[in-house]
């Protein structure tokens, strides 16, 4: 079965099972770098919010083996669960007096997300996009994020510059920076690795969206500090960065060749940040 076959099968399965109760409806979602996902929103009359599942990775699913009445079950089984998931952030999430505490910022690449910046608050940042989501953490559902959009911003009766304010002020104090050397890092999951040069890890806490930390001046100074250097920044992912001192460093060439190289092979599209390097 050819995928726009499959999405259509899924789709008829589904609003069959679930019933008039429930409006099945299919649309194309853009995520980072223009990563485009097929998805279902279910709209039921209870729902403040509409749960959405995206049907790509249960194609690859079905590819493997996975027969269709069991991906209609799998489906329906995760909007059951999303509805209790969608009500609860609904109630808070609608208020933005409550929201604006769970608001942290990330980056993206400028250029590859020109279409979804057109539909999210963003402030420039070099090469790159500031924008903000919202941090979900609970113990029903667990850890999520919600990125903001316009739409967000006029139903909350807030500008674009305040949103991205408060995720700005908002970030350091939920996802502390952390900076260790790679060593260390690398130590925490099972390796070990003589660096010829000394080289630092620049993310957060939960190594999420830690790139961010890049933007702040006050975390870059702290950094110059402790390293009595100028320092190069090699971003690896929107999850974190490289650091290496200016006087330890390669030629700013190969730095910058070893980021692509590993763009290339190691990094997913969603999760690509830059091919270029930054001196501070």
């Amino acid at each position: 079965m050819k995928y726009e076959e499959f999405v259509g099968y899924v789709q008829t399965k589904i609003e069959e099972k679930l019933g008039e109760e429930v409006r099945v409806e299919l649309h194309q979602v853009i995520k980072n770098n223009s990563v485009e996902l097929d998805g279902l929103s279910f709209y039921g009359k209870d729902n403040h919010m509409a749960p959405t599942i995206y049907l790509n990775d249960l194609y690859a699913e079905y590819e493997d083996g996975k027969t269709m009445p069991e991906i209609v079950d799998k489906i329906v089984s995760l909007y059951q669960n999303a509805v209790t998931t969608e009500n609860f952030r609904a109630e808070d999430y609608l208020d933005f007096e409550k929201v604006k505490e769970h608001l942290a910022c990330k980056l993206i690449n400028r250029k590859k997300n020109e279409k979804l910046l057109r539909e999210v608050p963003y402030q420039d940042f070099l090469n790159l996009a500031v924008v903000a989501y919202y941090k979900v953490e609970d113990e029903i559902i667990g850890k999520a994020t919600i990125l903001v959009r316009k739409s967000h911003c006029k139903s909350w009766g807030v500008e674009e510059e305040e949103v991205i304010r408060c995720a700005r002020e908002n970030t350091q104090k939920i996802l502390p920076v952390k900076f260790l050397g790679i060593g260390t890092m690398l130590e925490t999951y099972g390796y070990h690795q003589e660096a010829t040069i000394p080289m630092y890890i620049l993310t957060n806490e939960e190594n999420y969206f830690g790139a961010s930390a890049m933007i702040f001046d006050s975390v870059l100074e702290k950094i110059g500090k402790a390293l009595k250097d100028d320092f190069w920044i090699l971003p690896s992912s929107i999850h974190e960065c490289i650091i290496i001192p200016a006087g330890c460093a390669m030629p700013p060439d190969e730095m910058t060749d070893l980021v692509k190289e590993v763009n290339q092979k190691e990094v997913s599209v969603e999760e690509y940040l830059s091919d270029q390097i930054y001196y501070y």
